[in-house]
């Protein structure tokens, strides 16, 4: 049982496969990246439906970082694939065109560089 407890808190290894309003997260858009050139592609915020409810974007790839911005469910990143390092990759910015539950709204630029983790990015369909 002392096994569980650890993998409780693990970070997610499958995508969120759901349907939000007018939005359908795809699974994890890492899986993706790799059948796409290179370059900046977009993602949706992801498996953030725990206690905390958003997706940290750091100054750099890791948690030791400052926390940039949080981003709720749906926010949509335009990522660059070129930057990765390990589970992290580089948020060159971010934008928003439904709330968190899918609800179309007015586009709404949500200004932030940095870095996220891949874990709760998905691909989507809108």
């Amino acid at each position: 049982m002392r096994w569980l407890i650890p993998l409780l808190f693990a970070l997610p290894a499958f995508a969120e496969e759901a349907e939000y309003g007018s939005v359908w997260l795809t699974g994890l858009a890492r899986d993706s990246w790799g059948l796409n050139p290179p370059g900046e592609l977009f993602a949706m915020v992801c498996n953030v439906n725990g206690p905390d409810g958003y997706l940290s974007i750091r100054s750099g790839p890791g948690t030791q970082y400052e926390i940039q911005r949080n981003l709720e469910r749906l926010a949509i990143l335009t990522v660059d694939t070129r930057q990765r390092q390990g589970h992290w990759i580089k948020v060159v910015t971010a934008h928003r065109t439904t709330d968190t539950e899918g609800n179309n709204i007015l586009f709404k630029d949500l200004h932030v560089e940095g870095w996220a983790h891949d874990g709760y990015l998905c691909d989507f369909v809108h």
